[in-house]
């Protein structure tokens, strides 16, 4: 599901802050079908919280300029995954009816309509309540139930709720996994123990009195996040229908009577456009004229019968651009087998019913409808997904950029991306390192498609933002794993590899993240660089070990993602390392300018076609 954050004014930093979640972006405007749009705004007024939570709004966030904290990895993954969310104002929060608002909400939304929901609202109360008094306003557990306890209970309230702790957020999501209702609350502040809290057996309290309503209940981040799962049954999802006032039907009959019977009751089930014709002939030329989304067809007809009209529609049209249905008086096997062999798509016998007639007319119309928004919407993806896949590749260097660093540094540079689907998760770049220096960085994202293409253009722009004076390539990596850290989901990481050549020195210096080995020819021989290291985004402060090796006239480095080592081609891998290696020191033999596309032409020989995953290679040649 594609997330959109609908902003209500134009703020460049807050645009920066969801697409760096992974979210889309709209200004004042509902995005199209087949997206989540979450409404956004710096605090919500009550009716804006409710209306929120309805069609098509999946959800609210309530967030400012100045405090741009990040969302759960809960509440991202419900909202991905088709849920419902709110992000409030602990004020705003403890100032409304949010378990009751919530919990109508996925009555109409996730779970079935005749739920009992007394529980879960019950549930989700305390939930919400534990989160902000004892997460966002760290209010103490255990304070006493008599009079001076509670007016000390009140004052608390009520300092926090003029302090700064009313800004913090709280965030409430839902998701319905099959027959089980997950729903999350988490909070924004200091965290507390659970387990150092007692329990009161005699009178239990917060999420101890409530924990046996719900299939379980854990507490996670030192209990800024609750998360709760229910027994539920699934909403029944409406039935799809489609208009039919802006369909065309043409009714073929000699008998003037059954054209006019046939052409009201179309009337009657809202078809927008009746045209008859006498026989087969007339319907040939009015089917050029107008084409029509549906035929219903007599059989016996002068001139031209509706058996020789149906074949030759069928030389120009299929059964799904173009249903006929015949209405015919002959009804045995045969006559009806004959109907289906002309290229009929179903039969109706007379003297007809109106009811049979209404039902099928509707079948076809609104199968047929369907496919054609099926189609254009397809279309639309495909143009889209083209338009992505040319906007990925301007981010790789174009020829003249290529051409300019070649003439800087005397290097000759050549690099190739072939992706296995539309868009894919691969990258590579020069940065520019200073006036004898040239780093050059690959990039590998796990997965492919439109998730690992976002998470590329994630990286470019955090590229973009690089100080003048680069880092070292281990502090690189180090840099870079913190921020992917922040924006890439549960299971997405990142293999690079960096390396700073420096023409001073004649070095290479360079740093690996889970990436294949690259090679290095120098002097006729040929080696792999081993660059251990962790994926980016997977830990939190990872080390990365960094390597300088010699780099003179004559040597070349090689880098690629792995599935130049890694693709199947029959029952044995495509090309092995010890392949590599071979296939690299015959080419840097032959002297020519790079070994990027020649070793592509080695590998699309063994095996041709797209590859099975995103396939990137990177030469650099320092001539003799």
């Amino acid at each position: 599901m594609n997330v959109v954050a609908v902003l209500s004014e134009l703020s460049p930093s807050l645009e920066r802050y969801f697409h760096l979640m992974g979210w889309q972006v709209a200004r004042n405007q509902m995005p199209e079908l087949d997206q989540a749009p979450v409404m956004v705004r710096e605090s919500f007024q009550p009716q804006q919280i409710e209306d929120c939570l309805q069609a098509p709004w999946v959800g609210g966030v309530e967030i400012c300029e100045a405090r741009q904290k990040p969302l759960g990895d809960c509440l991202l993954r419900h909202l991905a995954e088709g849920g419902i969310a709110l992000v409030l104002r602990s004020d705003t929060a403890y100032g409304n009816e949010i378990a009751n608002l919530f919990t109508d909400a996925l009555s109409h939304r996730l779970i079935a309509a005749d739920s009992d929901t007394t529980e879960l609202e019950f549930v989700l109360h305390e939930m919400i309540s534990n989160a902000l008094l004892h997460g966002n306003f760290e209010i103490p557990s255990g304070m006493a139930c008599d009079a001076e306890g509670l007016e000390l209970f009140g004052e608390q309230v009520e300092q926090a709720l003029e302090s700064d702790m009313a800004a913090r957020r709280v965030q409430i999501s839902a998701l319905l996994m099959d027959d089980m209702l997950e729903i999350a609350v988490e909070d924004e502040g200091m965290g507390y123990d659970r387990l150092t809290i007692p329990v009161d057996q005699v009178r239990p309290h917060g999420l101890e009195l409530v924990s046996a309503m719900a299939a379980d209940i854990r507490i996670e981040e030192k209990g800024r996040r609750a998360i709760a799962r229910f027994p539920f049954r699934p909403r029944q999802r409406p039935k799809i229908t489609v208009s039919m006032s802006g369909a065309t039907v043409l009714v073929v009959d000699d008998k003037s009577l059954n054209r006019e019977l046939l052409a009201a009751l179309l009337t009657a089930i809202g078809v927008g456009r009746i045209l008859q014709a006498g026989d087969g002939l007339q319907g040939l030329e009015m089917v050029r004229k107008e084409k029509p989304d549906l035929i219903l067809l007599d059989v016996m007809m002068p001139k031209m019968d509706g058996h020789e009209m149906c074949r030759q529609l069928r030389h120009h049209y299929s059964l799904s651009e173009l249903p006929v249905i015949f209405i015919t008086a002959l009804d045995g096997p045969a006559d009806r087998f004959a109907c289906f062999a002309a290229g009929g798509t179903d039969v109706v016998s007379k003297p007809f019913n109106n009811a049979e007639v209404i039902a099928r007319v509707g079948v076809h119309l609104q199968l047929g409808l369907i496919m054609d928004k099926l189609k254009g919407f397809q279309e639309r993806v495909h143009d889209e997904l083209q338009r992505a896949r040319s906007a990925q590749m301007a981010l790789a260097p174009t020829p003249v950029q290529i051409e300019q660093v070649s003439q800087r540094t005397g290097l000759q540079i050549e690099g190739l991306m072939k992706t296995s689907s539309e868009l894919g998760g691969d990258f590579w770049t020069i940065l520019n390192a200073g006036p004898n220096q040239l780093c050059v960085l690959m990039a590998d994202f796990t997965g492919h498609g439109t998730t690992a293409a976002f998470n590329v253009f994630r990286l470019h722009l955090l590229l973009s933002r690089l100080p003048r004076q680069l880092p070292a390539p281990a502090a690189l990596l180090e840099h870079l794993n913190d921020e992917l850290r922040r924006v890439l989901k549960p299971g997405e990481f990142a293999s690079i590899f960096i390396g700073l050549i420096d023409l001073e020195q004649q070095s290479l210096t360079f740093s690996g993240a889970a990436v294949p080995p690259p090679v290095l020819t120098e002097d006729g021989s040929v080696r792999l660089l081993e660059c251990e290291g962790p994926p980016l985004g997977a830990f939190s402060n990872p080390e990365f070990e960094e390597e300088t090796v010699p780099f003179r006239p004559g040597s070349q480095l090689l880098i690629y993602s792995d599935a130049l080592v890694e693709s199947v081609a029959g029952d044995d891998l495509a090309c092995r390392e010890e392949t590599l290696l071979e296939w690299a020191a015959e080419e840097d033999r032959k002297g020519q300018t790079g070994m990027a596309a020649a070793i592509l032409e080695r590998f699309n020989a063994i095996l041709p076609g797209d590859p099975p995953d995103d396939l990137t290679l990177v030469s650099l040649r320092w001539p003799n």
